[in-house]
């Protein structure tokens, strides 16, 4: 991840190679955007084991709220966790 001010805007970019399995995107801040866990929910693919994401989320500063948890065998897992700011981010993965 790397950070960038573009405008009033902070944008944190979630890069993803090209050609590659994986989730790109960006998180931004900026006057007016309020944090919340109360607000929208964002699903994510976690990738073939969401451990590999759950085992970073603590010493990011964030807190797991909801350890992997198989959903059924065809389905897989989900597990979810709050962002240092509040917003809580769910994730899957097939195993």
């Amino acid at each position: 991840m790397y950070d960038q001010i573009m405008g009033a805007h902070r944008m944190g970019f979630l890069p993803m190679e090209r050609n590659q399995e994986g989730v790109g995107g960006a998180i931004v801040q900026g006057n007016g955007y309020t944090p919340t866990s109360l607000g929208a929910k964002v699903y994510l693919n976690g990738g073939k084991d969401l451990l590999t994401v759950l085992n970073r989320v603590n010493g990011a500063g964030g807190e797991i709220i909801t350890p992997k948890t198989k959903i059924t065998d065809e389905i897989g897992y989900f597990a979810s966790f709050e962002d240092t700011e509040g917003n809580h981010i769910y994730l899957h993965s097939k195993e």
